[in-house]
């Protein structure tokens, strides 16, 4: 059976996208999307990365991340105790201390040649990315700390998908100017409404017409704001949460337009700073209701 990541990305709208991406993986330079939340930056680098067939090892970007949990770090001490009492007369001890080594996550992936997504890797601090600086550029991954290696040279599979959010977005830092030229930056938008309704059918499962009412009216209050909120990934919550609690879709039934509420207030409030959220579910339900069916 397909899976749903599978059939997310395989419409039309992707296509080129996705040959283009694998082109310039297998030549050997990394990729960057980037693009506003809920675009499907990360579902796309995992459905490119599944098609190089290789080992996939995902680096998380937060403000915590460090060198050494890239690299690896020593973390302790092991001990070795070994006790001769052979001849009763005569007592010997020997112990030998050897200090532990944790080996971060970057080094299995450039050993044996996965492909790293390293997604929003903007939410982690500047000089945790200076790494990859030397990695991408001269293929070797400088291992700082660890006696025994100073380097390792890159895998010839060894690739990176990085994904980022804007950087106007709350908890992201700006990056080097240096590691984007070291990149293919391909921004990603709202794909149109007839691809977004594709996908979210071949995610849940359900009607063209129930995915076109969820789209058209979602899409009617990105209007009201920057044209990329609610993202896609609100319209397939509503979808899901529907399919699965057998919620009918229509704009009459109640409990899907308390779903429509829950889920989308906090995406569209923004846009009304001076309204009371009342005010503001109040116009989110006459846009549900506008019409029963897509035009």
């Amino acid at each position: 059976m397909t899976n749903q990541q599978d059939e997310f990305l395989a419409v039309p709208f992707y296509h080129p996208l996705v040959s283009r991406s694998l082109l310039y993986l297998r030549t050997g330079f990394p990729v960057h999307f980037t693009g506003p939340s809920g675009v499907g930056k990360t579902s796309l680098a995992f459905y490119i990365a599944k098609q190089l067939d290789r080992p996939v090892t995902v680096i998380r970007g937060h403000h915590e991340l460090s060198n050494k949990d890239l690299i690896g770090h020593y973390m302790g001490v092991s001990k070795k105790e070994v006790i001769d009492n052979y001849v009763h007369s005569v007592y010997k001890k020997e112990q030998e201390v050897r200090p532990l080594w944790m080996q971060g996550q970057l080094v299995e992936a450039v050993k044996k040649g996965h492909v790293v997504i390293y997604d929003e890797f903007t939410r982690s601090r500047p000089e945790t990315n200076n790494i990859f600086l030397s990695l991408l550029e001269e293929r070797v991954l400088p291992v700082y700390g660890n006696e025994k290696v100073t380097a390792i040279p890159c895998h010839p599979d060894f690739c990176m998908i990085f994904t980022s959010n804007p950087e106007e977005y709350a908890g992201t830092f700006h990056t080097q100017d240096a590691l984007i030229d070291r990149l293919i930056n391909i921004s990603l938008d709202l794909c149109d409404e007839q691809t977004e309704m594709a996908i979210i059918r071949k995610k849940t499962g359900i009607t063209e017409k129930e995915a076109g009412l969820i789209v058209h009216f979602v899409n009617r209050l990105r209007a009201y704001g920057n044209g990329s909120s609610p993202s896609m990934r609100a319209a397939f919550m509503i979808a899901s949460i529907a399919e699965k609690a057998s919620i009918k879709i229509h704009p009459k039934n109640h409990l899907y337009q308390q779903l429509c509420l829950d889920v989308l207030t906090h995406h569209v409030q923004p846009f009304f700073p001076d309204e009371e959220e009342e005010t503001v579910q109040e116009l989110i339900l006459q846009e549900l209701q506008r019409e029963d069916e897509p035009k």
